[in-house]
């Protein structure tokens, strides 16, 4: 046996001891339109389009987002046609924007969109939205003031419902320096914020998520803010977006998820992310169906 172990333990330095640098040829992807639009009960519909751009390249948003694109939403009467808008609210802040229908629950919504002759297409589903029970802070031990935003849920009887949870803070406004920036702007999801009713059909339970972190504002960061921990404190205010959606578009946010969970590791297993788009684009045409909450700070 000792001798097997100091043979292994040889064998292992070996290998260790031996570098050979490997010049990665990285051939550019094909050429793709990107969508990423919703359509929420309420509301007009968001899109934004974009082309995708190579690994390590530097992004360039006026090079990457498609200004000259045809947008259109129906709901199978009414054809809405929508047009560019600056908004602070979304990931990238050049978004076509609805002005004619407003999303309802139950309604089938059809997606075109147009760019350099070329036509993509989809269509979703507003599913009806499904509210939480109660939602409420609590630390989590041995911390006392750090803690996860928690809910209760009754999930509706019938299989094939599906969920996602995006959670932001009050907006503010920083001054870093002198540059004036609006942080905790926009909804965002943590990892694991989609789930179905596969396991907990007809059920009432209790869950948690943590404090969703946005990459786009972390050179605003407070040092004195636990927001990178995940945690939310006992003196924050939550507020939470709950989202009934459709098996498509939880297939597209789940398997983006799970990419970017695995991006950079050499031993994941790569993820395809699964889009509804049609015609050749990437990306969703999701719909949303809305519950708001809050969480106050507790005393």
């Amino acid at each position: 046996m000792k001798k097997i172990t100091v043979l292994s333990i040889l064998s292992l330095f070996a290998l260790l001891s031996c570098q050979e640098d490997i010049n990665l040829d990285i051939k550019e992807g094909a050429k793709k339109i990107v969508v990423e639009g919703n359509i929420e009960n309420g509301k007009v519909a968001e899109v934004i389009v974009t082309r995708n751009s190579p690994l390590f390249s530097a992004i360039d948003l006026s090079n990457i987002v498609v200004f000259n694109a045809n947008v259109y939403v129906s709901n199978g009467i009414i054809t809405d046609t929508l047009e560019m808008d600056t908004l602070l609210t979304t990931s990238n802040p050049f978004v076509y924007v609805g002005k004619n229908i407003l999303g309802q629950a139950g309604q089938v919504y059809y997606l075109t969109v147009e760019v350099d002759g070329n036509t993509y297409t989809a269509q979703t589903t507003i599913p009806n939205p499904v509210a939480l029970d109660s939602v409420w802070w609590q630390p989590q031990p041995p911390e006392d003031t750090l803690g996860f935003a928690w809910a209760n849920l009754t999930e509706p009887v019938g299989a094939g419902n599906a969920y996602k949870w995006l959670a932001k803070s009050p907006t503010r406004i920083v001054n870093n320096n002198g540059n004036f920036a609006i942080l905790n702007r926009r909804y965002l999801a943590p990892f694991g914020s989609v789930f179905d009713d596969k396991f907990i059909d007809g059920k009432s339970f209790e869950f948690a998520y943590n404090r969703p972190f946005d990459a786009t504002e972390s050179a605003f960061d407070d040092p004195n803010d636990n927001s990178f921990d995940g945690y939310y404190t006992n003196k924050d205010t939550v507020y939470i977006k709950f989202c009934a959606i459709d098996y498509a578009t939880a297939k597209f946010y789940s398997t983006y998820e799970q990419a970017l969970q695995s991006n950079g590791n050499p031993f994941a297993s790569p993820v395809t992310i699964i889009g509804n788009m049609n015609g050749g684009a990437l990306g969703v045409w999701a719909g949303f169906g809305a519950t708001y909450d809050t969480i106050m700070p507790t005393p």
